[in-house]
């Protein structure tokens, strides 16, 4: 799946009333949702203590949301992530793309994430641990089966694992192809901060679409986190 092409028809849809016609309280063609839809989702999600819709104003189709991404990541705010990604879709029948990077070689090359050689460097200098790519690979798959079982029997969704020098960047790129972007907030960790160092600004200020940025609980951290 990639992006809005493969969720046409999925966003925004109205439900019939007793005589066919739209009900009332459902949205009509043409009124903006994205806000209300993201209030509503994260009121549902016990796991959810707050979340921010960012940068509204990018959205295409204001009436529509078709096609999330999810950025997959561990730490404290990752299971919330999901429930609130999940959420949105079950009430846009939107599609989901669980999505995850891990540092390419040449991030690694640079250093491990984390330290202040590597581009996917946080801004702190809090010493790190590294890693090979088969290691950030087990665990990125790891977490990818931790967020997809999470769904359940939900199953408009894909799933992604990515190579990149920059996680913020793989997911502004992939960014203009969904009509939402659903991230958690910042965490630490040395995975944990190449996916959401300070990637949760990049991509506000960057993305093309609109970004969802969660704040969990703790409650309910993927497995792998």
């Amino acid at each position: 799946m990639n992006g809005s092409e493969a969720g046409e028809g999925g966003g925004g849809a109205t439900e019939p009333g007793i005589d066919g016609a739209p009900s009332e309280d459902a949205p009509q063609v043409g009124e903006p949702i994205v806000d209300a839809t993201v209030a509503a989702a994260v009121e549902s999600t016990a796991t959810a203590t707050d979340a921010s819709l960012e940068r509204a104003d990018r959205a295409s189709r204001p009436d529509r949301v078709s096609s999330i991404l999810v950025a997959v990541a561990p730490g404290p705010h990752s299971g919330a992530t999901v429930d609130v990604a999940r959420a949105i879709a079950d009430a846009t029948e939107a599609w989901l793309e669980l999505f995850h990077v891990v540092p390419s070689d040449a991030a690694l090359a640079d250093g491990p994430p984390g330290t202040a050689g590597s581009e996917a460097a946080h801004a702190d200098d809090t010493p790190q641990t590294g890693g090979d790519q088969a290691d950030y690979v087990a665990t990125g798959e790891g977490m990818l089966d931790a967020a997809r079982d999470r769904l359940g029997s939900f199953d408009r969704v894909d799933r992604w694992l990515v190579e990149d020098r920059s996680a913020a960047g793989a997911i502004v790129e992939q960014s203009p192809y969904y009509d939402l972007v659903v991230i958690g907030a910042p965490t630490t960790g040395t995975v944990g901060r190449f996916v959401f160092g300070s990637t949760a600004d990049t991509v506000i200020d960057d993305a093309a679409v609109p970004v969802v940025v969660v704040e969990g609980d703790g409650s309910a951290a993927l497995e792998g986190s």
